[in-house]
């Protein structure tokens, strides 16, 4: 399973048309807050099932966070707001870790994170519209094979 995940689009989605275009096979597309409109108008152009939360910025009355079992793997999306994520992580690391979750995706920072503590990966896709803090415009792919899960983050 091929899995793209974006994060904060904030209606500026020209560079993310782009990447949908040219990405072969993909099963789902993850969009982590900050504009769900994006998300669903992006599905649709690929034709492809999007999970999406709600940002701090969204306004539609939609789920803030989900929890994906995908397979062998339990995956926690949120924007992260919530969760103090531009100070640290452990406030999010603790919560993948009470929901039982080995994967935890967020948003919010705008700036790409690709790290695994202990059992558990964490993502930022980062942000292809508005990225900050010196980082490229990124997005993030994760490939589950049966027990196996990859990440990588895609700078442009």
């Amino acid at each position: 399973m091929k899995i793209l995940v974006m994060s904060d689009t904030h209606g500026m989605i020209d560079l993310d048309k782009e990447i949908l275009e040219k990405i072969d096979q993909m099963d789902l597309l993850i969009h982590l807050g900050d504009h769900y409109k994006d998300a669903l108008y992006l599905g649709k152009l690929k034709n492809i099932k999007v999970r999406a939360v709600k940002g701090n910025c969204d306004r539609e009355n939609v789920e803030e966070e989900i929890i994906l079992e995908l397979g062998k793997h339990k995956i926690f999306l949120t924007h992260g707001h919530q969760y103090g994520v531009k100070l640290n992580l452990t406030r999010l690391y603790y919560k993948a870790l009470e929901l039982g979750c080995n994967v935890a995706l967020f948003g919010h920072t705008h700036m790409p994170v690709n790290m695994k503590y202990d059992d558990i990966l964490i993502m930022n896709p980062g942000s292809l519209s508005k990225p900050r803090g010196g980082a490229k415009a990124s997005y993030g792919i994760i490939e589950i094979e049966e027990e196996n899960i990859k990440s990588e983050i895609i700078e442009i």
